[in-house]
């Protein structure tokens, strides 16, 4: 009997920041492309908006403090009660907001260079957490 190997899971700490990390480079591909069509006539930028879908792949416990309601179908809605993760989903919305430009294209490549700088970041600060992570595992795998 043949056993297949699924996907390796290194725990909860190392899927979110690689979840984090695939967000931040989802991110960055769309911020460069507004860049890049800045000067696109009615160009409409596009927005990730990944952190929080990474937010969502959290579980919450009920709060004891608290009564859940209690739900009999499907068309009742949870009221304090635990939540379940959600799987991790980036989804990229255009924003059709106030044109900025006169040749009706909305990207102000100043604000896009600041979100690009600050993804930048986010993401080398991700990078380094997951590398201390393997890190960690690393050295209790050798002792």
């Amino acid at each position: 009997m043949a056993h297949v190997m699924g996907d390796i899971s290194f725990g909860q700490t190392v899927g979110m920041l690689k979840n984090a990390m695939d967000g931040a480079g989802t991110a960055h591909g769309v911020i460069a492309n507004n860049v890049a069509n800045v000067n696109t006539p009615n160009f409409r930028r596009s927005d990730v908006s990944f952190k929080e879908a990474l937010a969502a792949t959290e579980a919450t416990q009920a709060d004891p403090d608290e009564l859940a309601l209690t739900t009999a179908s499907d068309r009742h809605f949870d009221v304090g009660g635990a939540q379940a993760p959600e799987p991790f989903s980036v989804s990229t919305t255009v924003d059709t907001g106030t044109q900025m430009r006169v040749d009706g294209s909305n990207v102000d490549v100043d604000q896009e260079m600041a979100k690009l700088s600050l993804n930048s970041s986010y993401a080398q600060s991700m990078g380094q957490l997951l590398q201390n992570q393997y890190s960690r595992l690393r050295q209790a795998i050798q002792s």
